[in-house]
């Protein structure tokens, strides 16, 4: 799977298109507020979730990705309902790339063949999405 983010108007077009199919997939898959809520009840913002793939990511990049040793599964990790907020946005963005109906994303970056640019673009289109569509403040 390729799944980068655009630097030019076209792949700008094929972005959006990505982010749309996962607002869609978020509206068939959870009903009403339910997927800004962590496991706990509490309400959870698309900037908490957004600050979290963006710090994920700083820390794969100075820590540097090694799957299946340091990778999704461990920059992931944090507060519990932020992390489980993140892990949703992060398979709609999947889902949505790929067509699958379900994704593990704290797995995605161990399938062979898996680039850190793809692993980059993932944690960049999630944080894109959850400023986009998820709730400013509950």
């Amino acid at each position: 799977m390729t799944l980068s983010i655009p630097t030019s108007a076209a792949l700008e077009a094929q972005t959006e298109a990505l982010l749309s199919r996962a607002a869609e997939f978020e509206a068939a898959w959870y009903t009403g507020p339910r997927m800004w809520f962590g496991t706990s009840g509490e309400a959870v913002t698309g900037p908490q979730v957004a600050t979290h793939l963006e710090t994920a990511l700083a820390l794969l990049e100075r820590e540097g990705w090694e799957p299946g040793e340091f990778g999704l599964r461990e920059v992931l990790d944090g507060p519990l309902d932020v992390k489980g907020v993140s892990g949703s946005v992060l398979e709609l963005v999947i889902c949505a790339h790929t067509g699958a109906s379900a994704a593990a994303p704290r797995l995605w970056d161990t399938v062979p063949g898996r680039t850190i640019d793809q692993v980059r673009a993932l944690l960049l289109a999630g944080s894109a999405y959850a400023r986009r569509h998820g709730p400013a403040q509950h």
